[in-house]
């Protein structure tokens, strides 16, 4: 089969950089795969590249060039090569066969609004988010697409209820985890742990994001004071760490948070930890939360798309709430039974087998044929 994959940035840093670089590895195995992007990096030699150039920034004008361009450019090689698919990611433009919903841009707008009216409409008409918006809209309600993949049951509901989609056009494969990049490592633990002088007898706490606030790392903070024992916090992401210094110094907690900034190689975080906390607002199916199972972290996470199929209550972890006693209440119970949180780490890992990339890649390729079926 041959295929063609696009996709604005290549990468195994990203989000839907790296579910593209995954899917578009395993498939050239066996399959004549082609990528059209704009920046890539570290792919298999036999990935046929076709790259096109557009601006960094601002990003308003990255994303809109970037929509036009593919949009072209796929047509013009789809009659050079004669794709059997062409398969994109989110609203990238408005010539392919097959979509991944890694979001949905009007839902995650909707739940993350405040209470404030002229706020929300400035909001809603920054160039990045307009343009965001009204291409989503265009692409799926004038049918640009004859399969979507959602990456969650959650983001299928929310297409089919924003933009009528029917239910037979989706089907949801979720995301996928390296297992083998992404596992308990005994020595990859030791060694963090001394760098960062953790005691093996604490509990480490681990929280990954580069939005603090959505994702909710106040209520983390807010949790420390009532949880028992050596406990400690991993904080990984870029975003500023100053508002979230100055609440755990206000609390008395100042050393047991570490703000580790961004991190080459998380996996040696998640090895280092013991329990994944993700107290989050709004996600589609976040990584982290896969790639914290899959290092057989147990995971306190909100209820929201992804963790809503992937947690399992009281066996790989527990539902949380975006508050502080919650939190406290549920880390609690792990820092108590030891027992329990190694059973908790081991579940994680089974849960995991059933993420990987292969078996991904396997259903997105199943998803083809019946597009070229019809």
């Amino acid at each position: 089969m041959r295929v063609c994959i696009i996709s604005r940035v290549l990468n195994r840093r990203g989000g839907i950089s790296r579910y593209n670089a995954e899917i578009a590895d395993r498939l050239c195995r066996h399959h004549d795969v082609h990528v059209l992007t704009a920046w890539y990096e570290n792919i298999s030699s036999r990935i046929t590249v076709h790259k096109y150039s557009i601006p960094r920034n601002p990003y308003f004008l990255q994303i809109s060039t970037s929509f036009f361009k593919v949009s072209s450019l796929a047509k013009k090689l789809d009659e050079k090569f004669n794709f059997d698919v062409i398969h994109s990611s989110e609203a990238e433009g408005m010539y392919q066969d097959v979509i991944t919903a890694h979001s949905c841009i009007r839902a995650a707008f909707e739940k993350l609004s405040f209470d404030n009216a002229l706020y929300d409409f400035l909001r809603r008409v920054r160039p990045f988010t307009f343009f965001g918006l009204e291409a989503e809209k265009f692409v799926y309600c004038k049918r640009k697409y004859k399969k979507i993949i959602a990456v969650s049951s959650g983001i299928k509901r929310e297409i089919v209820k924003y933009y009528g989609v029917p239910n037979w056009d989706i089907v949801v494969i979720p995301n996928g985890v390296n297992l083998e990049e992404f596992r308990p490592n005994r020595r990859k633990r030791v060694k963090i742990r001394e760098q960062l002088k953790i005691d093996e007898n604490e509990v480490v706490l681990m929280f990954s994001g580069y939005e603090f606030k959505r994702k909710g790392l106040r209520y983390i903070i807010e949790a420390l004071p009532k949880i028992k024992g050596d406990v400690k916090l991993l904080v990984v992401g870029k975003d500023d760490p100053e508002p979230y210094r100055k609440l755990a110094s206000k609390l008395g907690v100042i050393d047991k948070v570490i703000f580790m900034g961004f991190v080459q190689d998380i996996s040696e975080c998640y090895a280092a930890s013991d329990i994944f906390v993700f107290p989050t607002l709004y996600e589609a199916f976040s990584l982290v939360t896969l790639e914290a199972v899959a290092s057989g972290l147990p995971i306190l996470a909100t209820k929201v798309n992804g963790t809503e199929e992937l947690i399992v209550n009281g066996y790989n972890g527990f539902f949380i709430e975006r508050d502080g006693n919650d939190i406290a209440e549920k880390v609690n119970i792990l820092v108590d039974d030891d027992g329990l949180r190694k059973k908790m780490s081991k579940n994680a890992r089974k849960t995991a087998r059933n993420y990987s990339w292969e078996k991904v890649a396997r259903k997105t390729l199943e998803v083809y044929e019946e597009v070229v079926k019809r």
